[in-house]
């Protein structure tokens, strides 16, 4: 009888080397590359990507937040190129990537810093020129760092073919000794076959399925120990990618000072409603809002005052808005509210109770009441052929409230559709 197991002890013997050798420790190389590598490839791309805003905000209204904005923004994404080029140094490939996308970065950081130190003229050619220039080497940075996202994914999957090759060594290790050991152990050597490769065959599918991109899929490895903590701390490691993917998504949605929605998530809000209008027919009013004044806020009282009003006024609106409504702050001084199921004249009624709630709210600025009001201008998706066209619509209308005395609400009416249309 001992005779008749001594093949399939040492198989299992040596069948648990080679799977702590070759499945094991390359599902700990795919933790730590995952951890140090690819999760912080991943943020560095958003963070330069999302360094255009302040610096593109500042050109257009030149206010000095923006510049405080971005130099914090560069500072961290200084800090983030530092960890990474740490942590791929001894790879060439990667390390060289990211020292081709370091020195993008840094020819995009002296062209921002150039345009942010004074205030630009609107217009002005050379501006132009240079934000260009300055859009061009963020998105040479961003490549660059793609191609590293790209090599490091192929690193992973390398891992996954040692982990498949040392897989079949296993099974026909584990194969051979059952040959010898088949008379006396049959039940034993089935068994052990089917716990050790149903267990494996998770870890490998789990290992495909991640490279393949899907973030959901857990691995359930109950049998043997081993690759039961391999498994959970894999899921667990999944499972942290996913919230700071998350948390990523919605800060690049959101606007810090006001805490709403910015205009990347208006642009989608929009682009769903008018789905719903094309498939459903519903209706959906859109509010183009602008404070009025807003300029003059900032050069009486500071741009702190300026800020502590459009919170204060993101706020107000906030509270005369439905459930079902959406508000964005989609620049400077001018936001947006996207009221599904409502047609222009329901919408006249909103906006007239955001503009009266504005009005009768003073804001106190250096110890002094300032009643602040804005301008509104309404559009309906009804008679429109793509959301572009009604946005411009209600910046039409906004701009005949402006025109007209401000702190007024205006709806873009079919006189109005047709002047456009004939034009």
């Amino acid at each position: 009888m001992s005779i008749a197991i001594l093949p399939l002890i040492v198989s299992a013997v040596v069948s648990y080397f080679v799977l702590n050798h070759g499945v094991i420790d390359s599902f700990q190389d795919v933790l730590m590359r995952e951890r140090t590598q690819i999760a912080p490839t991943q943020r560095l791309r958003l963070d330069i990507a999302n360094s255009l805003v302040p610096v593109d905000e500042f050109i257009e209204d030149g206010d000095p937040v923006h510049q405080r904005a971005y130099r914090e923004a560069r500072t961290r994404i200084e800090t983030e190129f530092g960890a990474l080029g740490e942590a791929v140094k001894d790879e060439p490939a990667a390390y060289a990537l990211v020292q081709r996308a370091r020195d993008e970065w840094t020819t995009a950081d002296r062209q921002a810093t150039e345009l942010i130190s004074v205030q630009q003229r609107r217009g002005d050619p050379a501006a132009i020129a240079a934000m260009q220039r300055f859009h061009g080497e963020i998105a040479a940075a961003t490549d660059k760092l793609a191609a590293v996202h790209n090599h490091l994914d192929g690193e992973v999957q390398a891992d996954h073919d040692v982990a498949v090759l040392f897989y079949e060594r296993a099974i026909w290790t584990t194969s051979v000794a059952g040959i010898f050991s088949l008379l006396a152990i049959v039940g034993g050597v089935f068994l052990i076959g089917r716990i050790m490769v149903a267990s494996v065959d998770r870890l490998v599918d789990g290992a495909v399925r991640f490279a393949d991109g899907d973030r959901g899929h857990r691995i359930d490895v109950q049998i043997p120990p081993e690759l039961h903590r391999v498994a959970e701390e894999f899921n667990h490691m999944i499972g942290r990618i996913n919230e700071s993917e998350e948390v990523l998504a919605e800060l690049a949605r959101r606007d810090s000072l006001t805490g709403l929605a910015n205009r990347r998530a208006f642009d989608e809000s929009l682009s769903e409603a008018w789905a719903r209008v094309e498939r459903f027919r519903e209706q959906v009013s859109l509010l183009a809002i602008d404070i009025d004044h807003f300029k003059e806020i900032n050069d009486t009282y500071g741009h702190s005052a300026g800020d502590a009003v459009l919170r204060a006024i993101a706020h107000t609106m906030t509270g005369q808005l439905r459930l079902s409504d959406k508000l964005f702050r989609s620049g400077g001084e001018e936001f947006s509210a996207i009221l599904p199921g409502t047609n222009s004249e329901e919408g006249r009624e909103t906006a007239e109770r955001i503009r009266k709630a504005i009005a009768a709210c003073p804001i106190q600025l250096d110890g002094t009441d300032v009643t602040v009001t804005v301008s509104v201008g309404i559009a309906s998706a009804q008679g429109f052929s793509d959301p572009g066209e009604m946005v411009e619509a209600a910046d039409a209308a906004l701009y005949d409230a402006k025109l007209h005395g401000r702190d007024r609400v205006v709806v873009d009416g079919d006189g109005r559709r047709k002047n456009r249309t004939a034009a």
